[in-house]
């Protein structure tokens, strides 16, 4: 898990053959407007994802991983808590949806609050709770979830 600002995304296009592909797709288009929902970017093999919601109290059942795709998570207005937790000690609650790419867990984890203009980078492994309250009040929250295919 990586956590940083959009600022500093060119520090991370290294990291993987596609990063510097999807932080520019990221930086043209990300407060574009674009509709809600899953879309392609061109034939990269990236996945974006613009979501409008509130948030919701923290669920210990509601761990995700995946294994086809790394998650960058980039709050484009609000802010939210993503919880993070070692799947190793965590419970099945939902099995492997492989056409999804998600499985859920049942576990314990700590929060990490993502402000706008700043993005999380989640690796497969990482079993994570998106989408908390920031505090004890709900934040609207733009975000727009960048799959990477590993």
């Amino acid at each position: 898990m990586t956590r940083d600002t959009l600022a500093n995304a060119h520090l991370h296009f290294n990291i993987h053959p596609l990063f510097k592909t999807a932080f520019e797709w990221i930086a043209a288009n990300a407060n574009a407007g674009l509709p809600e929902g899953k879309n392609k970017v061109g034939d990269t093999g990236i996945i974006y994802n613009c979501q409008r919601y509130d948030t919701h109290p923290f669920d210990w059942r509601k761990f995700e991983t995946h294994d086809k795709y790394i998650d960058i998570q980039v709050i484009i207005a609000g802010a939210e808590n993503i919880f993070l937790g070692d799947p190793a000690t965590m419970e099945t609650a939902v099995a492997y949806d492989a056409e999804k790419d998600i499985r859920f867990l049942a576990g314990r984890g700590s929060p990490v609050l993502v402000n706008t203009g700043e993005f999380m980078l989640i690796w497969p492994h990482e079993a994570h709770a998106p989408g908390c309250d920031p505090s004890a009040e709900k934040s609207a929250v733009h975000k727009t979830i960048v799959k990477i295919p590993v």
